[in-house]
């Protein structure tokens, strides 16, 4: 294994639709400096997370292994225990840092029982009431690895308010518009234009490190954007791209079979439904309009690079975490069904000219995989207990990349120590393979589950669970999706025996 010595950029957004860029053949995007990106580099066309929720799949990133092995379980924190590739990069000499939405502890509780809006990564302050044990830790293991850190995060805005008062202080006390009447409580247009917006905060802090770096030790990067997560907000001068008329009706795709789908997860159905089509508009606007500020980001990052001569040492990859219904099935945000829309995301990696042919993959990958390829790209072994797969001499030398299925869940997410149960989440299995994508609901019953034919429904609208003229299709897939369950069980510590 020949080691790299190159830099990692790493851009991550949060609830983005693989469909809405404009290299993944979107009409109305603007997404200019990704599109130059991507071009240059491997698109996975056909990437999924393996849970829908931003927790469970950014640990599942970070770690390269699967939810039930790491113990994340929907929306908990990560283990100390773990090893993240920020570590991994540490123990090799790379200096790492990390800018916005990191998400690997719990945002509620930081707000409500340690009283602060700034995004806190140190375990220790979440251990006793996670029942951690009182571990002696190597310090690389502190804050995940990351030896930089400037959080930005949903509801803990951070340094973003200092930044603003020294950058633009008139604007401290603005407001956002707000549309009243019907319209969601979460649709928006945001107090702040684009330069001052906290997209570009994120884009901004990561572009100034980058620029500090010299070219005598490697780095990391996490830029991890917020948006285009809900709430559906926005710049002016961002939205105004967009003219509201043209923007195109969600596509029902369907609908949802309720039927066979069981409560809480049933309450999500028909959710966008309940706007009128004005304000189905105006969400997708804003939508959009989030993604091209994001799109602007990534162009200071850009600049930041040729401006310090370090394009061509660094690996660029780009991914989002889960999707997002924005309409589709008549469905709004990530409830627990799923579907493609929440579970593919955009993925793609950009190597420095020469070290990569760019074109478009079309095989099934998952999230999990990410960690071990860009290591194994990097000339660097993985640790023990990695369970995604390495695709990085595929990658170099043309050859197949895809899985035989994809794999994704959800655990109930119940109440534990402190708040109450909300929104339409519970336990959730999806198996998905080229042509059939299986789901079932564990704690519901058997009756209740989706079946879609994608070769010939890739619009999934037409559900065949209890069909009886694809029983052998379902138990197949059964079959397949309890020898996943079995085979993304923890693997360490490893087995010692006498034999």
């Amino acid at each position: 294994m020949i080691k790299e010595n190159l830099n990692i950029l790493w851009i991550m957004t949060d609830q983005h639709r693989a469909d809405c860029l404009g290299y993944a053949g979107h009409s109305q995007v603007q997404t200019p400096n990704l599109d130059r990106l991507a071009r240059q580099g491997i698109i996975f066309e056909n990437a999924f997370c393996q849970s829908p929720v931003c927790m469970a799949s950014r640990a599942c990133l970070m770690t390269g292994r699967y939810p039930a092995a790491i113990r994340v379980r929907g929306m908990g924190i990560l283990p100390p225990t773990e090893i993240t590739l920020p570590m991994t990069l540490r123990r090799h000499g790379f200096q790492t840092a990390a800018f916005g939405k990191v998400h690997l502890t719990p945002e509620q509780y930081t707000s409500r029982q340690l009283k602060t809006d700034r995004p806190v990564l140190d375990w220790r302050a979440f251990a006793k009431d996670s029942g951690f044990p009182d571990l002696r830790l190597d310090p690389i293991a502190e804050n995940y690895g990351f030896e930089h850190y400037l959080g930005y995060e949903d509801i803990l805005p951070g340094r973003f308010h200092e930044w603003l008062a020294e950058e633009a202080p008139h604007l401290l006390d603005a407001a956002p518009h707000r549309f009243g009447g019907d319209a969601p409580s979460d649709l928006w247009v945001s107090p702040y234009p684009s330069a001052y917006h906290p997209t570009s905060f994120i884009a901004k802090k990561s572009a100034a490190f980058i620029s500090a770096q010299s070219t005598d030790t490697p780095w990391m990067a996490f830029c991890s954007f917020v948006a285009p997560h809900h709430p559906f907000e926005a710049p002016a001068d961002q939205i105004s791209k967009y003219d509201l008329d043209s923007i195109a009706l969600p596509q029902r795709k369907g609908g949802v079979d309720a039927s066979r789908i069981p409560g809480p997860a049933a309450d999500a159905i028909s959710g966008m439904d309940a706007y009128d089509l004005v304000t189905q508009k105006r969400i997708v606007q804003h939508y959009l309009a989030s993604i091209s500020l994001i799109d602007d980001g990534v162009g200071l990052l850009i600049d930041a690079l040729e401006k310090s001569d370090q394009m061509e040492n660094t690996l660029i990859v780009f991914n989002s975490d889960h999707g997002e219904f924005l309409g589709n099935h008549g469905l709004l945000r990530k409830p627990s069904l799923h579907y493609d829309e929440t579970l593919r995301v955009p993925l793609f990696i950009r190597m420095p000219k020469g070290k990569l042919t760019p074109r478009r993959e079309g095989g099934l990958v998952e999230l999990t995989d990410l960690y071990p390829t860009l290591v194994g790209l990097l000339g660097i072994p993985p640790h023990e207990g990695v369970q995604g797969r390495d695709w990085s001499d595929a990658l170099r030398n043309n050859g197949p990349v895809g899985r035989e299925n994809i794999y994704a869940d959800m655990y109930d997410l119940t109440p534990q120590k402190f708040g109450t149960r909300s929104g339409p989440y519970m336990a959730v299995r999806t198996l998905r393979t080229t042509d059939w994508k299986l789901t079932i609901y564990p704690t519901a019953g058997s009756e209740y589950g989706q079946l879609f034919d994608l070769r010939n429904d890739p619009d999934e609208a037409n559900n065949l669970y209890g069909n009886p003229d694809h029983q052998d299709v379902l138990t197949e897939l059964l079959w397949q999706l309890l020898a996943r369950c079995h085979s993304n069980t923890d693997p360490l510590p490893p087995c010692l025996t006498q034999f």
